[in-house]
């Protein structure tokens, strides 16, 4: 994660630019790249800082800034078609290494669709991506992409924590107009486990959300930002 692109302009001739941060300091450098983001992105560096993929919620890039191996066609649905450039949500997707496989990630992301009075999440899809494929910038693979992992009406936003076990991931999302939340538990297998969780504090309409989790695994931060007001807040659990 310490790879931010950055830029939503689609002229050729405007630049984008790429931050890549150190434990004290970043670097800011400007760059043509093919990708644009209008609110919905990810990336993904391997362990040794080298940029791997990215994503804005309408398709993946390889390292080459390329579109991926079989990369298009992320989150179908309407909102995909409206907003080629990227999606407009925020935390609606990230990359994690594939447990167990070192030659593997996972994406999972999600998008929105109107519903006649706002713009839930009805779905949580994943997609796998093999770096062994195309020269080692890697190929989604075909039979898990766009994978259903849950199926309700859901609020904006998706966080992930490491397991206690040092492998596997939990990935965590709200359900909407509610205040509960839904834990994923992503393992070698897949999805093995998928329960909820009231968390008790005050629900708020439609927002987006970005769950945060403590270094020491003792608290959850729970940071909201209400999409029809100026207004934010967190919660420690």
């Amino acid at each position: 994660n310490n790879t931010w692109l950055i830029g939503n302009q689609p002229l050729s001739n405007i630049l984008k630019a790429r931050m890549v941060f150190s434990d004290t300091s970043y670097v800011l450098t400007t760059e043509q790249r093919k990708m644009l983001f209008e609110g919905t992105e990810a990336t993904i560096s391997d362990q040794n800082g080298n940029f791997l993929m990215s994503s804005n919620g309408v398709w993946i890039a390889d390292a080459s800034g390329d579109t991926m191996q079989n990369g298009s066609g992320l989150n179908p649905g309407p909102e995909v078609n409206a907003y080629p450039r990227g999606l407009l949500l925020e935390y609606a997707n990230i990359f994690l290494p594939y447990p167990g496989d070192s030659s593997k990630y996972v994406l999972f992301h999600h998008t929105c669709n109107w519903d006649g009075y706002s713009y839930p999440a009805y779905e949580i899809f994943y997609t796998v991506i093999d770096m062994s494929l195309n020269g080692g910038l890697g190929g989604v693979d075909s039979a898990q992409k766009n994978v259903v992992a849950i199926q309700d009406t859901l609020e904006w936003g998706l966080a992930a924590c490491r397991h206690a076990n040092g492998r596997d991931w939990w990935i965590v999302a709200r359900k909407h107009n509610t205040d509960s939340i839904f834990k994923i538990l992503f393992t070698p297998s897949g999805i093995t486990n998928i329960s909820s969780q009231k968390l008790y504090v005050p629900r708020i309409w439609y927002d987006v959300t970005q769950p945060t989790f403590s270094m020491d695994g003792e608290h959850f931060a729970y940071h909201v930002n209400v999409i029809d007001s100026d207004t934010t807040y967190f919660d420690t659990y």
